[in-house]
């Protein structure tokens, strides 16, 4: 195989200076152009706020089983609150610390889950504590 230097390298360099066409040509136009650091200095503060934006909203978004697991733990403490207030009104002593961690288990916040069987139970629960403790307002006020 045979090379030729027939063709100098500065043909090739001098047609590619003269007036750029094509996409080549929009290329070269854009770069040189006073507009390209504004346009990526807007791009930059976009994608910036909306990876911020994107975190704050991951953040704030509840795992549903950490829903699920703060119901459970609010029906337990209610539950164990009813089970001390038995065992108060069988033995005669004075219930109020069971009245009042009643009292302070309805006032709680209620996460809603997805299972109704689990909302369902967390009413039943909610009712019996809210029938225990108008019992109580009702005897006091006599």
């Amino acid at each position: 195989m045979r090379i030729d230097k027939s063709r100098s390298s500065s043909n090739v360099s001098s047609s590619r200076k003269t007036s750029p066409s094509g996409d080549r040509g929009a290329f070269t136009s854009a770069m040189s152009g006073s507009d390209a650091p504004s346009a990526a200095r807007s791009t930059s503060s976009t994608v910036g706020v909306s990876s911020v934006a994107a975190i704050m909203v991951l953040q704030g978004a509840e795992d549903p089983l950490e829903k699920r697991r703060r119901s459970e733990r609010r029906g337990r403490q209610m539950l164990e609150a009813l089970d001390a207030l038995k065992l108060d009104v069988l033995s005669e002593r004075n219930p109020e610390a069971a009245l009042k961690r009643l009292a302070q288990a309805m006032e709680s916040e209620r996460d809603q889950t997805d299972d109704p069987e689990l909302e369902s139970v967390i009413d039943q629960i909610e009712l019996r504590v809210a029938v225990e403790l108008a019992k109580y307002k009702s005897s006091h006020r006599r």
